[in-house]
C-alpha cells in the first residue's frame, strides 16, 4: 500500500514539475483557469483605445491550432503602441486547452 501511494505521488509531483513554464503561474493538474499579466509599458504612456485577443486551443496536447502572438494580433487589429498584455488559461486534464493573449494598446 505505501508503495502504491509513494508511485502515486511520485507521478503527479513528476508530471507538474515539467507541466508549467517559467513565465506563467503553476496550472492545476485537473482543471486550470487563470488570468495572468504579461508584458506592459512601465511609462504607461500609451492611450489605450482597443483591447485584441487572440487564442491558441489544443486537444489532447497532440494537436493545437490558433494564434496568440502579442505581436500579430496588435498588427491585425491595427493597433500601432502597445500597453501591456494579458493572458487567460483554461485546461482540463490532458484533454483540452484554451489560451488566450490580450492586447490592450493604441489604435491607428
Amino acid at each position: 500500500m505505501k508503495k502504491t501511494l509513494f508511485i502515486i505521488l511520485f507521478s503527479f509531483f513528476s508530471i507538474s514539475c515539467f507541466y508549467g513554464e517559467v513565465y506563467k503561474p503553476l496550472p492545476g493538474m485537473l482543471y486550470t483557469n487563470i488570468h495572468y499579466d504579461g508584458d506592459f509599458d512601465p511609462e504607461n504612456n500609451v492611450k489605450e483605445d482597443i483591447v485584441a485577443s487572440g487564442c491558441v486551443q489544443h486537444f489532447l496536447r497532440l494537436y493545437s491550432w490558433g494564434n496568440a502572438g502579442a505581436g500579430s494580433i496588435a498588427k491585425e487589429n491595427g493597433i500601432i503602441k502597445i500597453s501591456y498584455v494579458d493572458h487567460h488559461l483554461v485546461e482540463f486534464l490532458f484533454l483540452y486547452g484554451k489560451y488566450c493573449t490580450y492586447v490592450h494598446g493604441q489604435k491607428n
